[in-house]
């Protein structure tokens, strides 16, 4: 394959001095170039605020758009892949194609679909690429969002060996500092099925919350990473557990591949489906009370806990790593065979 020239725009985080470099951005630009393309980061947000002297995106993002589009006039994209760029107008996307003819458009998003305006904004993009790609496998939901059939693709949350370096499944749990953990906000009913975990796990089973949920110090950057490793469980919960929208076919919030990719054993709402992906290398539950004994079960036997983490790392880094995602989504949006990508539900 010859190497193209791409440029990815979405937020790298400049302002909070990169804070989420385990973002998608990130990856995807990692995933590109060891795939052997010259890739290019735009900023959009970082370039909106430095615009205009209020520092303020509102008011500079005519004056990013322009920049985006000097940018593409002299780079000369092959692909531009967009991720979450809620500042562009629909006439930058059909000015980029007038200055860079034959130019290839992707858009990315990582949001869940009950996310109204996010997902009002994604759908107002798609009318301009070539391809779309969500982190959602529900064919029918997409459709009913109004997103193009035949160009919208399922892809998973991505990991990254060089991000994601922690292999907890090695490690004893009687050498971690707790045994579960959950690191999320605790907006919807998160702090109710927090609250029921902590009354209901056995005395003496260490059990960790953070991540803003109540009120705990928000944690970013290698930090956050780093924590992510400090137990041996980890529930990967859905805003609403008791709510069918929060649980839509394969989405999980990029917490998934994070947790994943970095050995710690998963537990997952069993009406998202990923075993389809992760196959035994996530565990599934149907319920508050069932999510509690799998990780009783999984505190009394460390080695399926382990055999279940080292699991679900294999998979992920063998067939979800950053460049995998990378090249899918680059042949999809040229038009090139898929069938090498081994995840369900590739088109809408």
């Amino acid at each position: 394959m010859q190497p193209k020239r791409i440029l990815i725009c979405s937020y790298f985080d400049r302002k909070k001095l990169f804070g989420r470099y385990y973002s998608l951005p990130f990856k995807l630009m990692n995933g590109f170039i060891r795939a052997g393309h010259n890739v290019i980061p735009f900023s959009d947000r970082d370039h909106a605020r430095e615009s205009t002297i209020w520092a303020t995106q509102k008011r500079g993002r005519k004056r990013m758009a322009k920049k985006l589009l000097e940018l593409c006039e002299t780079y000369r994209p092959h692909l531009v892949v967009f991720a979450h760029s809620d500042l562009l107008e629909d006439d930058t996307f059909i000015s980029l194609r007038e200055k860079v003819p034959g130019v290839r458009l992707a858009d990315c998003s990582v949001d869940a679909i009950f996310r109204q305006q996010t997902m009002a904004y994604f759908v107002r993009r798609s009318i301009h690429m070539d391809a779309c790609f969500i982190t959602t496998g529900d064919r029918h939901r997409l459709r009913a969002l109004g997103l193009p059939q035949g160009r919208t693709y399922f892809i998973p949350n991505p990991v990254d060996a060089s991000i994601e370096t922690a292999q907890v499944f090695d490690v004893p749990a009687t050498q971690l500092s707790y045994d579960g953990q959950f690191l999320g906000t605790g907006i919807g009913k998160r702090e109710e099925q927090l609250t029921f975990l902590k009354k209901t796990l056995p005395s003496g089973y260490r059990f960790n919350t953070g991540g803003r949920a109540f009120n705990a110090k928000w944690q970013t950057s290698t930090s956050f990473l780093n924590a992510l490793t400090q137990a041996a469980v980890s529930p990967n919960l859905p805003l609403d557990d008791t709510d069918s929208e929060s649980m839509v076919y394969l989405y999980s919030s990029d917490r998934v591949g994070q947790l994943l990719g970095q050995g710690v054993t998963t537990i997952s709402p069993a009406k998202a489906g990923l075993s389809d992906l992760y196959e035994d290398g996530i565990v599934e539950y149907d319920s508050r009370e069932h999510l509690a004994s799998l990780m009783e079960e999984l505190y009394g036997d460390d080695a399926k806990r382990r055999k279940i983490g080292e699991t679900g790392h294999r998979i992920a880094h063998e067939r979800t790593n950053e460049r995998i995602v990378a090249e899918f989504i680059f042949d999809a949006t040229f038009g090139n065979n898929l069938d090498r990508f081994s995840w369900p539900s590739k088109s809408a």
